[in-house]
């Protein structure tokens, strides 16, 4: 074997071990990448389950700024006060 039969045999060597890399590597990211939307999909689900709450949340913040609760407000202050005087 000459030095030019040495040269190609390590090149095609060095190549289809850089095919295999590559190989591997694009079978990880496949994988990640299936991980990734798992947990993209179970994320939303529980987003989803949980805006009920953030509504009522809102709704509940929304009366404790009406008008309705500051009348009330000012309604008990009132009956406070007069109690506090007698």
């Amino acid at each position: 074997m000459n030095l030019y039969q040495g040269c190609v045999l390590t090149a095609v060597i060095a190549f289809v071990v850089l095919v295999v890399f590559a190989i591997r590597t694009l079978i990880q990211i496949l994988h990640t990448a299936e991980a990734v939307e798992y947990l993209a999909i179970s994320a939303a689900e529980k987003v989803d389950k949980t805006q009920s709450t953030f509504a009522l949340i809102d709704n509940v913040s929304s009366f404790l700024n009406s008008g309705v609760f500051k009348a009330a407000k000012v309604g008990v202050d009132i009956v406070r006060h007069l109690r506090d005087r007698k």
